[in-house]
Parts: structure tokens; sequence; C-alpha cells
């Protein structure tokens, strides 16, 4: 099971992610990445706590994220990864293409 929430902060928008993020969850947060309004110049922030499990279409929605962002003329940042999302995304690299913020810049933009 997926839950995802967004907050709107000056610099963009956070989405809140919680539970599984995998070959069954991946299209429903595909559709809530493209309900997204991003403007250029914006960050969006994928606020990772509370996810609990991440497989290889999770990996790639990640990068979804990224090309939707990029294509608006913004940035995507990662807060909050759990430590084995993190080290899978390490060892493919990803971690040299995603901008990873600790805890404590996750929500420091909230209004």
């Amino acid at each position: 099971m997926l839950k995802t929430s967004t907050r709107h902060t000056p610099t963009g928008p956070v989405l809140d992610i919680q539970g599984d993020l995998d070959f069954h969850t991946v299209p429903e947060f595909r559709r809530t990445l493209e309900g997204l309004s991003l403007l250029p110049g914006q960050r969006l922030v994928l606020h990772l706590a509370g996810l609990r499990f991440c497989d290889s279409s999770g990996i790639t929605a990640f990068l979804v994220a990224r090309n939707l962002a990029a294509t608006a003329g913004a940035e995507v940042a990662l807060a909050e990864v759990p430590e084995a999302t993190l080290r899978v995304l390490r060892i493919v690299g990803l971690d040299q293409v995603f901008a990873i913020e600790p805890a404590e810049r996750a929500g420091a933009d909230s209004a």
C-alpha cells in the first residue's frame, strides 16, 4: 500500500511518501507526479521517511520524477532516504544523480 501527500513550500512541492513503492503502486505514484505543478527554478522534494519498501520499479519512478522536473525546468531531491533504498541508489550510482538531503532540510522550507 502507498500513501502520498503533498506540501507546498516557497521552493516547490514536497511529496511525502509512505508505504511500499513497487510494481503495484508505481502507477498511482506516477499519476501523483504528473498531477504536480512545477515551475522553472522550483525543487520537488520526495520525502521518503515513511518509505517501507522500494523495488526496481520504484527506483525507476524516481527517475521519472527527475525527468518530469527537468522538463519543467525544476530540480528534484530525495530526503530522509531509508538506508536500504540509499544502499541501492549507491550501488547503481544514482546517489550521484539525485540530491540527497538529510531530515533537517526536508521540511525546512515549509510554510
